[in-house]
């Protein structure tokens, strides 16, 4: 994993992300402690972008190819990494507040009930119910250890060694399944996109799916309110298809009857 995340880091498209994409810092709560870190690429003229969210394990920067991509065929996306919140009303209501911070019209928040800002959902290796992270008696003290301890914690479950793709993959079959069910359940009517491997990061390892995906599911709000892509970079056929350009009328047919008078 160690040498993985080294040879990414040095990567030319790496190196790129980091000298075109600055990273931003801003505090929206009454303490200056919580500071948000984020990356924001794209049109600033789209008030309904794309906002990716770093697993706990991740940094705001784990999304770059995605920015990269996406950015360049005119999709706004903002990558962000956010500070400790010890409960979900609170964080939140601290991710409202960036919103508004931001300028943003319609986001991928939750507590509709509140702020009613949601509008799609994307949801990569995720959990409903914390409990298959069962922890020690420790799980008490979580709250008092600094954040990056905590991501210590977690980072330490991966191997630093390179592992068999069939010994990676079997570990499907052990929590993994009763997760994904229990997923499935929250939300029935969700649209469902399978990579065959990628592990824990395929938006890293396979990321030419996961932006082919992303794509797929954006392409629905081209040309409306809630569309992640500046309608200047839309291309004729996108045009077309979302009604705002006329569809090319279909070739006239002549009979050989008429050719023949």
């Amino acid at each position: 994993m160690a040498s993985t995340l080294s040879a990414i880091a040095q990567s030319q498209e790496y190196i790129s992300f980091r000298s075109t994409v600055p990273l931003r810092r801003i505090v929206v709560d009454s303490s200056d402690e919580k500071e948000w870190l984020l990356y924001d690429a794209g049109p600033r003229s789209v008030r309904c972008p794309l906002i990716c969210l770093p697993p706990a394990s991740g940094t705001a920067d784990v999304f770059f190819k995605q920015i990269l991509t996406l950015s360049s065929l005119g999709y706004r996306v903002i990558s962000v990494e956010y500070p400790t919140y010890w409960t979900y009303s609170e964080w939140t209501e601290g991710f409202l507040r960036l919103l508004d911070f931001l300028k943003l019209d319609e986001k991928f928040a939750e507590l509709t009930f509140k702020s009613p800002r949601v509008h799609s959902l994307i949801l990569c290796n995720a959990f409903a119910d914390t409990s298959v992270f069962q922890q020690t008696a420790t799980a008490s003290t979580f709250w008092v250890m600094p954040a990056f301890v905590l991501k210590k914690m977690i980072m330490n479950n991966f191997t630093v060694q390179e592992v068999d793709e069939d010994i990676a993959d079997s570990i499907d079959f052990m929590v993994e399944r009763p997760v994904k069910d229990e997923l499935y359940k929250c939300y029935p009517d969700a649209k469902r996109a399978h990579l065959k491997n990628g592990g824990n990061f395929p938006y890293l390892c396979r990321s030419a799916d996961v932006n082919l995906y992303l794509q797929i599911h954006l392409r629905q709000f081209m040309g409306k309110r809630f569309s992640a892509m500046d309608p200047k970079c839309m291309s004729e056929e996108d045009m077309m298809s979302c009604g705002l350009l006329p569809s090319s009328p279909p070739p006239s047919v002549v009979s050989s009857e008429e050719d023949e008078d």
